[in-house]
């Protein structure tokens, strides 16, 4: 997962981050512990960065954590007695307008100490942006910095809430009979529209990975459109299958995008279970949704229908 998505920060992961000369990004920022002041130009710093991100494609501000060179260098812990995580929420909700929804701050304190903390403010890619700073002025991220807007970026952004918004919501995996010494399985993947706005133009792509048995092969039902499916050896242990759009997805709805049948010899099933892995990549004007799995999920639905079968 991006560091900068995660669902929970330690004090192992910041230590990780100065271990691994984890750099600043256009999502990534780090600030010493300083950058926390009642000061009001301290106060203004503050609001900027975060509207900046905001406004931006979402990322983490990590304070408590000193930079060299743009890359993580050493621990520069806050007392969290001064400078709790509530009087941080509330410099960011007074400061920045609108308020920025999904917003998270993560206190982290060094052995429990209060007197050694250090804040994670996560913050998403708002779909209320524009958020306009204290000093009524727009910014963004670039490279390492908050800069400030261009009115044509301002502008844009009013649009940012009115977008699709696709995810790859189900996928099942299912074995369904033995073919001539081939276990036959059935993939169905389903997306989901969780934006306003309808989207006509996406594409999944299901590859095989890390391993392919021999003989691997991929079919459809005749009643599919097959036209919309190609498959290809990208090398010598990947494959991809890609469905594209045959339908318009409005907001909040979910439909079956790819539906095919893949093959595998029996005697190849054992390492294919332990060593396969499958990842489904769906791409639209928007963006992308990525979900990698295990073909080892299936091995016990296979083995159950397998025994009684015979």
């Amino acid at each position: 997962m991006e560091i900068h998505k995660r669902e929970d920060y330690d004090i192992e992961f910041i230590q990780s981050l100065i271990d691994n000369g984890i750099e600043e990004s256009i999502n990534i920022d780090f600030k010493a512990s300083g950058s926390l002041s009642k000061d009001e130009m301290k106060k203004k710093e503050i609001s900027k960065d975060v509207s900046a991100f905001a406004n931006s494609n979402g990322g983490i501000i990590v304070y408590g954590l000193t930079e060299k060179n743009h890359k993580a260098d050493s621990l520069s812990f806050i007392d969290g007695n001064i400078y709790s995580k509530e009087w941080l929420e509330q410099v960011i909700s007074t400061t920045i307008q609108r308020n920025i929804s999904g917003l998270k701050i993560f206190p982290i304190r060094n052995n429990g100490n209060i007197k050694e903390s250090i804040y994670v403010v996560q913050i998403p890619e708002s779909l209320d942006a524009p958020h306009i700073n204290k000093d009524k002025k727009f910014y963004r991220r670039y490279d390492f910095q908050s800069v400030v807007m261009e009115e044509y970026e301002i502008r844009n952004l009013y649009g940012r809430k009115s977008k699709p918004n696709l995810k790859i919501s189900q996928y099942i995996i299912s074995y369904k009979k033995m073919i001539d010494g081939k276990a036959r399985f059935e993939c169905v993947v389903a997306i989901q529209n969780c934006g306003d706005r309808e989207e006509s133009s996406y594409k999944l792509n299901t590859y095989f990975c890390s391993y392919l048995p021999k003989n691997l092969s991929i079919s459809w039902n005749e009643t599919e459109d097959i036209k919309r499916y190609t498959y290809i050896h990208l090398d010598s242990k990947k494959v991809k299958i890609s469905a594209n759009s045959n339908c318009t997805i409005y907001a909040e709805e979910t439909i079956n995008v790819s539906r095919f049948y893949f093959d595998i010899d029996k005697q190849y099933l054992s390492d294919s279970f332990n060593l396969m892995k499958i990842e489904f990549l769906l791409l639209y004007s928007g963006g992308e949704h990525k979900v990698i799995i295990d073909f080892k999920q299936v091995e016990e639905f296979y083995n159950k229908r397998d025994s009684e079968e015979n």
